[in-house]
């Protein structure tokens, strides 16, 4: 990893510590003819949770795509989600309930979590994760 990027991804991530998050969806990671990108989302709602979404993308090359609670807690808005995902690795970061709702209802559908982090910001309890869909 070049030693400016990894730099420049932390400071974007700050003192969040979400380095681990960033270096696992790092696309090179696929296998050559599978490169599948990167979607990152961030629950709207929440200001804590877009900061650490802008944070990770500056590691990771992709923009945040805001999505909001109703989307996050309905198993179409969800479905829906992980359908344009279609193979590529899914990054959250959302609270602590529609983080619970989206792992189960992607491992339902065969995805694999990655890793998941907890964080607390303020009074927002978040969790930040990644899964290959």
């Amino acid at each position: 990893m070049d030693r400016r990027n990894f730099l420049k991804g932390m400071a974007g991530g700050g003192a969040l510590g979400l380095a681990p998050v960033a270096a696992l969806a790092d696309v090179s990671a696929f296998p050559a003819g599978e490169r599948r990108g990167v979607m990152l989302l961030a629950q709207g709602d929440l200001p804590q949770a877009m900061a650490i979404a802008r944070g990770i993308a500056a590691g990771v090359g992709a923009c945040p795509v805001a999505v909001d609670a109703r989307q996050l807690g309905s198993y179409a808005g969800i479905t829906e989600i992980l359908d344009r995902a279609a193979g590529a690795r899914v990054i959250g970061v959302m609270d602590d309930a529609s983080a619970l709702i989206f792992q189960q209802i992607a491992a339902a559908r065969g995805a694999g979590l990655v890793m998941d982090t907890h964080r607390r910001v303020g009074r927002a309890s978040l969790v930040s994760f990644a899964i290959n869909t």
